[in-house]
């Protein structure tokens, strides 16, 4: 059976969106924008860092300069796992579960790869984060990146609910379309959640590093 997949396109979403819709649509996009938004701050911290030893300065920008490479990495992989999760998980496919059971599972399996490899990339990079952080000679500078580094872990929490909204496709105890779109909308509020917390630590990383 062929089962009906809208092409996503950037300027308009299918509609009619639900408040489910809604919520997933805006989690999958908001982390897309943070990814993008950590880039830049990226950047500016590599010029920024400057109130280390000689040898500490050198080594803090080296890590920084890795991390960002890996979260331009992890910018690239983002856009594909949400470009995918938006362009499966529509109002239309899942009003379709059970039925499209195996079609969704198929999807959920290649998004909870790159969800592993989102993960893997925000893990490195918050590390680099961390080991810069102990090369700095200023207080305030240690918990502005020590603050990014925390944004970093609750990315990968975030992706890690994810993982669980994929995981509940191929959870045959679910058999009722209602009862799975249920599950959907509470994971997708805990994704939300999740977000503002990490938000919280990235605003107070700005803060701190006067960015």
């Amino acid at each position: 059976m062929v089962y009906w997949r809208r092409p996503l396109t950037r300027a308009k979403l299918v509609p009619p969106i639900s408040h489910l819709s809604k919520l997933t649509i805006y989690a999958a996009k908001g982390d897309i924008k943070m990814r993008a938004a950590r880039v830049s701050l990226l950047i500016f911290l590599i010029v920024t860092l400057s109130s280390c030893t000689v040898m500490g300065e050198l080594q803090s920008k080296m890590l920084l300069r890795q991390a960002n490479k890996l979260m331009e990495r992890d910018t690239d992989v983002t856009q594909q796992w949400s470009d995918e999760f938006l362009e499966v998980f529509t109002p239309t496919n899942r009003a379709q579960f059970p039925a499209n059971r195996d079609f969704l599972i198929t999807h959920a399996r290649q998004i909870t790869k790159l969800l592993d490899e989102s993960s893997s990339l925000n893990r490195r990079a918050a590390d680099k984060y961390e080991q810069a952080a102990r090369l700095s000679s200023s207080d305030q500078r240690r918990r502005g990146l020590t603050s990014i580094a925390s944004a970093l872990r609750k990315s990968e929490e975030v992706n890690e609910i994810f993982k669980s909204l994929m995981q509940i496709v191929s959870d045959e105890t679910v058999v009722e379309q209602k009862i799975f779109n249920q599950r959907f909308l509470n994971t997708a509020q805990q994704v939300q959640l999740k977000r503002r917390e990490m938000d919280h630590y990235t605003e107070e990383g700005k803060r701190l590093l006067n960015l």
